[in-house]
């Protein structure tokens, strides 16, 4: 071989590195608070008044009535033995009971509850507030 074929030729190499480091830019401050507020809600709210009315009967029955309903009305058989020559059943009186709705429009207070936050940045950026 000649010297020419065994010459070498040295290369260069480069390489790149990155390094990293923390940096503060700047301090973010967050505060909340909670601030309560009366509030008045409105809501219907629903019962039953009951009106009892004693109706007078006296009549012998032969059988001891049953609870019925009369439309709205709830009728409730009190019957009583009386000694006769012979025992009766005797309808003494009905209770007639009538139900009716009746509907209000109630107010409640109460008091609600909302969280406020703000943040507050300080350093490099420390004109911006959120």
């Amino acid at each position: 071989m000649s010297d020419e074929s065994e010459r070498r030729i040295p290369l260069i190499e480069e390489r790149a590195r990155v390094d990293k480091q923390v940096v503060e830019r700047g301090v973010v401050r967050i505060t909340t608070s909670v601030r309560e507020r009366e509030q008045l809600l409105a809501a219907d709210v629903a019962h039953e008044e009951v009106n009892i009315e004693r109706i007078p009967v006296n009549k012998e029955v032969k059988d001891r009535p049953q609870v019925r309903e009369d439309g709205d009305v709830i009728v409730i058989p009190i019957v009583e033995e009386r000694v006769v020559l012979v025992k009766h059943l005797v309808l003494v009186e009905e209770l007639h009971v009538r139900r009716k709705t009746v509907q209000e429009a109630v107010h409640v207070p109460v008091t609600v509850h909302a969280t406020e936050v703000d943040v507050e940045r300080h350093g490099a950026n420390s004109g911006e507030h959120s």
